[in-house]
């Protein structure tokens, strides 16, 4: 109850805030309350019985949306492995609150450009998000009423943007260091490669967002189309399997449904790259 009146007075503090045109301040006195108080005790807050944990995420989400430097604290504190841990707790409810509310975090977590996202991936960012996703993705495509299952659309969306923040991150760090080496300033190779290494199992990805392609969700067929234009780039096309008839069927079928240049000049980029 506590952590929720919280989230109530933090975003009317927002709200306030913008009407006289001013921000939220790290140094307030809300965040000092958050950071000196509650997050010391959030590692066993989020471990708490139901509906506890879901109070605390939804105050963290409330925390890094209305102030992005919060993001911080959430690293500060080490709590990385719990939210990893509470998507473990609630894999079987992958559509519940709790688990909704815990991925909004993330979105907010990878979306902060001061966020250490190496420290993410070490901590198994890949692997917990390549699970989240293969399971909505195909609970998605398995549904025949896609407007019946908002609940798993908002999920994939929220999940097809953080994959989208862990490629970019990872196409930078590998141009950029591509770049370095062209102009004969060195560039950490090792990083880069380990980088590579650590998200090859969002391969495993490939497929399954080919055949969300042909989704009449426009938002869902960019998140997707963008998503596998990053992932092609970075790896190619992973096995046989991406070439498969029933891929090459959401190919043809999006292919003949697009009519804007720019969406056209993507795909036949991604199949280009796929077939090389």
């Amino acid at each position: 109850r506590l952590l929720s009146e919280t989230t109530s007075v933090l975003l009317s503090h927002k709200v306030m805030a913008e009407e006289k045109g001013e921000s939220l301040n790290p140094n307030s006195k809300l965040l000092s309350l958050v950071r000196d108080s509650l997050l010391p005790q959030f590692e066993h807050i989020l471990m708490a019985p139901d509906p506890v944990p879901l109070y605390a995420l939804k105050l963290l989400v409330a925390l890094t949306e209305h102030n992005p430097a919060s993001v911080s604290l959430v690293e500060e504190t080490h709590l990385f492995p719990v939210l990893f841990q509470v998507i473990l707790e609630h894999q079987d409810s992958i559509l519940g609150n709790t688990m909704q509310t815990v991925i909004a975090l993330l979105n907010n977590v990878v979306a902060n450009k001061s966020t250490n996202m190496m420290l993410l991936f070490e901590e198994g960012l890949t692997h917990h998000i390549c699970n989240l996703l293969i399971e909505t993705m195909t609970l998605y495509l398995e549904t025949d009423d896609k407007s019946s299952t908002k609940t798993a659309n908002a999920l994939l969306l929220s999940l097809l943007e953080i994959l989208h923040c862990m490629l970019i991150y990872t196409a930078n760090i590998v141009r950029q260091t591509l770049q370095a080496q062209k102009s004969g300033t060195g560039g950490d190779t090792q990083a880069a490669e380990d980088l590579l290494l650590i998200n090859k199992p969002l391969t495993d990805l490939i497929s399954l967002l080919i055949q969300l392609l042909p989704s009449e969700d426009t938002e869902i067929f960019e998140s997707s189309s963008q998503c596998l234009s990053l992932l092609v780039q970075l790896y190619g096309g992973n096995s046989q399997e991406t070439m498969s008839p029933e891929n090459m069927d959401s190919f043809a079928e999006v292919l003949k449904s697009k009519k804007d240049a720019r969406q056209l000049k993507l795909l036949l980029r991604v199949i280009k790259r796929l077939v090389s």
